[in-house]
């Protein structure tokens, strides 16, 4: 699963990746957490759009918002057959961009986090999709808008950590065809990484504290007997 990530690239270089206009301050975030809220990108009215959204779906057909904590990430394998995501992948996928994500590996009974990143911790996106909720009842309310992040099996590299890894999308084509392609076109993109490679690197546990969201986060774990630097596979 996916379950925190980062997003501290500055907010113009967002808009120039991903071509957007909007001008949203999007603060950096080291360790965005399920339940907050975080940018998305989406395409409304021919554009591209830079929106915050809450992580974490909430389907239009929910009751409540209850299982938001339960859908911050949805499985390729079962996306576009799901009836808590089926709807959205045909008409509602979006960008969630990031510079890396954590993962937590099980070594002699200890969790030992890790930060997994393109090399040179450059911004990509993850495939997304997203909701707008009423609250029932509450008509003058505003909707609640949520996403999630899918997954994919991980590739080999990084399986040792984590056996699943969220949808990294890199290339700008990709993002255009996540938006905007059709539903087998979207579908083609719902495979692990596939680039010049990833980083993985040891980080402090820290980062299992919500509360904690600052740049020593993202730092390579002090004190081992040889520091590491980055890993690239």
């Amino acid at each position: 699963m996916c379950g925190r990530y980062s997003i501290t690239t500055a907010p113009e270089a967002i808009r120039r990746l991903f071509d957007v206009n909007d001008r949203v301050n999007v603060e950096p975030r080291y360790n965005l957490a399920p339940l907050q809220m975080a940018p998305v990108i989406r395409t409304r009215d021919g554009a591209r759009h830079l929106d915050m959204l809450r992580w974490g779906l909430v389907p239009k057909w929910a009751k409540d918002e209850t299982m938001a904590s339960r859908m911050i990430n949805a499985r390729s394998e079962t996306v576009t057959v799901k009836p808590s995501f089926r709807s959205a992948f045909s008409r509602r996928r979006c960008l969630v961009p990031s510079d890396g994500f954590y993962e937590w590996r099980v070594i002699d009974d200890v969790k030992q986090p890790y930060r997994i990143c393109l090399r040179d911790s450059d911004l990509f996106a993850f495939a997304g999709l997203w909701e707008s909720w009423q609250r029932p009842n509450e008509p003058e309310e505003p909707l609640v808008e949520t996403f999630t992040i899918l997954t994919i099996d991980a590739t080999p590299e990084i399986a040792h950590i984590h056996p699943r890894m969220p949808v990294m999308l890199a290339a700008s084509e990709d993002h255009d065809t996540w938006l905007t392609g059709t539903d087998q076109e979207a579908t083609d993109l719902l495979r692990p990484f596939q680039g010049e490679g990833l980083a993985t690197y040891e980080i402090s546990t820290r980062v299992g504290n919500v509360r904690n969201d600052d740049a020593d986060i993202i730092e390579p774990l002090a004190g081992l007997a040889q520091p590491r630097q980055p890993r690239l596979l």
